[in-house]
């Protein structure tokens, strides 16, 4: 049986707070599955994925096998935690007002914050929710490999 190649794609920035939930992901998936071959991550604290530059890594994901979509969502105030995984690709950068589809088997967004907080988001808390989602996406992904 062969085994499925899993292509993780952390979307946002290092430089605003509000939109460095996936690279925090990314970096966390990537300190994990480093050494897998079977397993891509792309957009991390170091090289994140954003509106500017997610072109470029279109082209580098043309030939992946599962592709997985990360990315923070804004919501209510009573829904901030809350994961979100749907069938298919997304936009990324509507908060921006300026959004691109990408294609994907899967996409996972986590609201992160509430409109009526921003700027105000809590560095600590945007951590404590990304490791919650990058520790369930650790378990499946192992669960899916025995």
């Amino acid at each position: 049986m062969k085994k499925i190649d899993y292509t993780f794609v952390c979307i946002g920035t290092n430089r605003i707070i509000s939109d460095s939930f996936g690279p925090r992901v990314g970096k966390k998936l990537k300190q994990v599955f480093y050494k897998n071959e079977n397993i891509n991550v792309y957009g991390t604290m170091e090289n994140p994925i954003h509106l500017k530059n997610v072109e470029y890594f279109l082209k580098k994901m043309e030939n992946k096998n599962q592709i997985i979509l990360i990315d923070s969502a804004i919501g209510r105030k009573e829904d901030i935690g809350n994961t979100y995984v749907n069938r298919g690709g997304m936009e990324i950068g509507k908060a921006f007002n300026h959004s691109i589809y990408i294609p994907a088997n899967i996409n996972i967004k986590t609201v992160i914050g509430a409109k009526e907080y921003m700027p105000n988001y809590s560095i600590y808390q945007i951590e404590q929710i990304a490791n919650k989602v990058a520790y369930k996406i650790v378990q499946i992904v192992f669960e899916l490999s025995v």
